[in-house]
């Protein structure tokens, strides 16, 4: 039931389809999905933090009635019934999601520029520390699982520093 509903999250902070299908100036339409969608994600997230933590059998019901109330107010169009349990996270402007997503990798990249300029730091040590950090920079921009992700660090760092020893 926690994968459906990881699955149904995604589908529903997706808003790339009101965005194919409204044009660029129905800003209002646009805004109003984002909203409906961002909060639909997240009552679709408390239902699955519920899961986590059930005790009993009355609660696993009264989750699952819930979710089951919720999609049925949604097939009929009762947005109001829908949303009834629901409040959205706060909107965030664009350029605060785009920096929080890219904040990470920028001061990985800042840092594979100044690290091999300073004092003490060869040429050889320097050039891997580098190429490590703007890979890094680089993985933390897609959107690869830890695990995933964690390997190919791993496997990068063994092939820079494993080539100068013997």
């Amino acid at each position: 039931m926690r994968a459906r509903l990881a699955v149904a999250v995604e589908a529903a902070a997706d808003t790339e389809t009101v965005r194919r299908r409204t044009s660029i100036t129905e800003v209002a339409t646009r805004r109003r999905a984002r909203e409906f969608h961002t909060a639909l994600a997240e009552l679709i997230r408390r239902h699955d933090r519920a899961l986590t933590q059930v005790r009993t059998a009355q609660e696993y019901d009264a989750i699952t009635d819930s979710l089951r109330r919720g999609v049925l107010a949604l097939t009929t169009g009762d947005m109001a019934a829908l949303m009834q349990h629901s409040a959205a996270e706060p909107p965030t402007s664009r350029a605060a999601r785009l920096a929080r997503r890219t904040g990470s990798s920028l001061v990985l990249v800042a840092f594979a520029v100044v690290i091999p300029l300073l004092p003490g730091v060869d040429g050889a040590t320097g050039g891997g520390v580098r190429v490590l950090l703007l890979m890094t920079a680089a993985l933390a921009l897609t959107p690869a699982g830890d695990s995933a992700s964690g390997s190919i660090r791993s496997a990068l760092e063994r092939s820079l520093f494993t080539k100068g020893t013997p």
